[in-house]
């Protein structure tokens, strides 16, 4: 059968529909901490403990979700049959996450619960979503290396522009319909708004997918490497580990950042409208960085663009910490070089770990080049958990509550929270990735076109 052909609505809706769920989800990673703790009456060490439970629960189920994919046969394809079924659990996810619970349910503890529930079954969700998403690109772009930078650049660009609209009209929002409704009211309004943009492109995206994904066929057996073997193929593949460690670590630093962040705008400078202004900016910068910065990364090959990227970021946070104080304008700046240092990478990140795995199938014999797109979730994964609760427990080490006066030791602590803490970990990072990652684009290229002449040659058999 003639495979079919990649077009340009195909590459933008597949973009699309990432950058609406990313445009959604950022209303939780910017306000889901300062909702709980001054809308919910959560404490910072109860809102790091239950982040860390249910995150930890996340992580356990991101472990399984590729063999899981691995081993389905559904009858819309084995990808795009996740994609379908799990766009209701991540739609009521978020929505849960944000719903305000005071009215009716009186315990903190209660309250907490019930959004690390929306947590797991959104974050859950993630797991099995964002794999089947990963491993649709080689289905749609074959071997060719050139139509899979243009999927994941893409990608990168139509989520930098979603999100100037996001950032321009998020906070608003939430202003605007807490003074009708209420204000916690206004952070579950906004969660709906940016969660049915996501739910109608999502539609669209896995209607255009199944062409590309047609159902397997119910009678074929395909033996589906255990636990065990995948665990082992993944321990064995040093590029993967390197790989690995790195975003990890990496993600644990800009998890701390962006958890605090808001507390900068509405706690120590007194000016929460100005975050508004800073996302928007930064959303800006973020489209125009998409548009250009990739190339340079490019230049640099993977392993340079990613140094360079985690490196930047880390600057950036330091900025924050040295010069937050002196002026707003100072966080606002960082928070744009910050957005664009992850251009530098971004658009490859789904082809560092499609480069391991393709490596990993290479060298090994055995394909587990989906379980390596589900090791790409693993490291945010971890480093929501860890970062995530770090949140929690750093905000109490500054001696953060709501309602609190604002103490000069609050102050010095926080910026260390919002900028040092974050580029300590940004920086380990950039290490691990300088001096341990070793595959080139040549050998990338190379191996991807090695394993699909080896599986046409099965194929002919």
């Amino acid at each position: 059968m003639e495979k079919p052909k990649l077009t340009s609505f195909d590459i933008n809706i597949y973009a699309l529909a990432q950058g609406a769920l990313t445009m959604a989800f950022t209303v939780q990673v910017l306000y889901l901490t300062l909702f709980m703790t001054d809308y919910l009456g959560i404490s910072p060490v109860l809102y790091g403990t239950c982040m860390l439970v249910a995150k930890t629960a996340d992580f356990l189920i991101s472990l399984i979700a590729g063999v899981i994919i691995e081993k389905s046969n559904m009858k819309h394809g084995k990808y795009v049959s996740w994609l379908r079924l799990l766009t209701g659990t991540l739609f009521f996810g978020m929505l849960i996450q944000m719903f305000d619970t005071t009215a009716f349910v009186h315990d903190p503890v209660q309250r907490a619960v019930i959004v690390c529930i929306g947590y797991i079954m959104f974050h859950g969700s993630m797991n099995f979503n964002a794999t089947a998403r990963g491993a649709i690109i080689p289905k749609m772009c074959g071997a060719n290396m050139e139509d899979r930078k243009k999927v994941t650049t893409r990608q990168s660009q139509v989520g930098a522009a979603v999100s100037i609209i996001g950032s321009a009209i998020i906070l608003p929002v939430i202003t605007a319909t807490g003074k009708v409704f209420g204000e916690a009211k206004g952070y579950f309004a906004a969660t709906v708004l940016f969660s049915t943009f996501f739910l109608i492109c999502n539609v669209i995206f896995v209607k255009r997918a199944g062409k590309f994904d047609p159902p397997g066929d119910p009678s074929a057996r395909k033996r589906v490497p255990t636990v065990g073997e995948m665990v082992k193929s993944i321990l064995t593949n040093k590029q993967m580990i390197i790989l690995f460690c790195a975003f990890t670590l990496f993600t644990i630093g800009t998890q701390i950042y962006s958890g605090v962040t808001a507390y900068y705008f509405r706690v120590v400078t007194g000016r929460f409208e100005m975050m508004t202004i800073a996302l928007t900016a930064r959303s800006i910068v973020a489209f125009l960085a998409s548009l250009c910065v990739p190339a340079i990364g490019r230049k640099f090959g993977k392993k340079g663009a990613m140094v360079i990227g985690f490196s930047l970021y880390a600057i950036s946070t330091v900025g924050m910490w040295l010069l937050g104080l002196k002026s707003l304008w100072f966080v606002v700046v960082f928070m744009c070089t910050a957005q664009a240092a992850q251009y530098v990478y971004q658009s490859m990140t789904a082809n560092y770990y499609l480069d391991c795995g393709e490596y990993g199938y290479y060298t090994s014999g055995q394909d587990n080049r989906t379980m390596a797109l589900t090791v790409m979730n693993l490291p945010t994964k971890i480093g929501f958990a860890v970062g995530g609760s770090l949140v929690g427990y750093l905000l109490a080490w500054a001696g953060y509550s709501a309602g609190m006066e604002v103490t000069a030791q609050f102050v010095s602590r926080y910026m260390m929270v919002l900028g040092l803490f974050p580029a300590l970990f940004m920086v380990a990072g950039a290490l691990i990735a300088f001096f341990g990652y070793k595959l080139t684009d040549d050998q990338a290229r190379f191996y991807a076109e090695a394993n699909e002449a080896r599986e046409k040659e099965e194929a002919a058999k």
